[in-house]
């Protein structure tokens, strides 16, 4: 009885633990494609890669695929 109570309650602690690990894992993606856009925009803006790149490295972020990443 104390054994069962005691597997449930590890069971919740492991599940919120998860649910926490993944909105962090998600929070952190979403930096990360803030960063690359803003990135993309200054070098654009300093005309450091051509329009035609900048737009299709957009593209790519947006779709959520990156040349420089494997996902």
């Amino acid at each position: 009885m104390i054994a069962e109570e005691l597997q449930r309650n590890r069971s919740r602690q492991r599940a919120k633990a998860v649910k926490y690990s993944r909105e962090q894992v998600e929070q952190s993606r979403k930096i990360a494609h803030e960063t690359e856009a803003a990135e993309l925009e200054r070098l654009a803006v300093l005309g450091q890669i051509p329009q035609a790149e900048y737009k299709a490295r957009m593209a790519a972020l947006e779709e959520g695929t990156d040349e420089g990443t494997s996902q």
